[in-house]
């Protein structure tokens, strides 16, 4: 049997789900894999007009038994050149850490992680970010992280001749 606190955090991801599938915002979706709530497949869109359009950005979701007191793990499978996301996938944002509220949810996350990707947060030395080359270049040189980031769109495209949405979850 549960314990009452991962009870509570089955019946809240419930309830995200049915949100996420009943008003899914545009460019993103997520789903529970297999039967597992606690472990979610995201799919990101690359937001329209910003040089991660025609990408599709491949996460991973692990939501803790005390969720929503605690956010989940949210880590990208695509690979990305971005001044917040780590090599290893791992996002840094501060929703999913010290700025996390139980009000969030997975549709609230994947929305912030599809703005973070046209907008990154940097800081005042690129070297303290996730990813100080990504964030150098997008500080330094805007046109060659731009041109970086659409390198990836195509090879997204040349790899995937399945067609990417066949993975949608």
């Amino acid at each position: 049997m549960a314990s009452g606190s991962a009870q509570s955090a089955e019946r809240r991801l419930l309830r995200d789900f049915k949100k996420m599938t009943a008003d899914a915002p545009k460019g993103v979706s997520a789903a529970p894999v297999g039967d597992d709530l606690f472990q979610w497949s995201a799919i990101v869109l690359g937001p329209e007009g910003t040089a991660w359009e025609g990408g599709v950005w491949k996460l991973n979701m692990s939501f803790p038994p005390e969720y929503p007191g605690k956010p989940p793990a949210v880590r990208f499978q695509t690979e990305v050149f971005h001044p917040n996301v780590f090599p290893n996938g791992q996002i840094c944002l501060d929703l999913l850490a010290a700025g996390w509220s139980p009000a969030y949810d997975a549709r609230t996350i994947l929305i912030a992680i599809q703005s973070l990707l046209a907008d990154p947060d940097t800081h005042a030395t690129p070297e303290g970010g996730a990813n100080p080359d990504a964030e150098s270049l997008f500080v330094r040189d805007r046109q060659g992280y731009y041109a970086k980031v659409k390198a990836l769109v195509e090879k997204q495209l040349e790899e995937d001749d399945m067609g990417c949405l066949s993975a949608v979850p």
